[in-house]
């Protein structure tokens, strides 16, 4: 049992490494191509919050194949 819960607390600690990964992968994506837009650095960063938000968001509500 205690190493069954210590496989789930593993696998759900990787789980959120890569997604906060990802997550900061898409941040500066977004920073990047905000660069193009007549905004400043405050509002690009919390526009580039806004939309990592919203796609982390949108990839949660998709089924997960095993």
């Amino acid at each position: 049992m205690l190493m069954a819960s210590g496989l789930a607390a593993s696998q759900a600690h990787h789980v959120c490494v890569v997604a906060l990964e990802h997550s900061a992968h898409s941040f500066c994506q977004y920073f990047q191509a905000l660069q193009q837009e007549p905004l400043n650095p405050v509002e690009r960063v919390v526009f580039s919050l806004a939309l990592t938000k919203a796609q982390a968001q949108r990839e949660c509500k998709r089924p997960m194949h095993g």
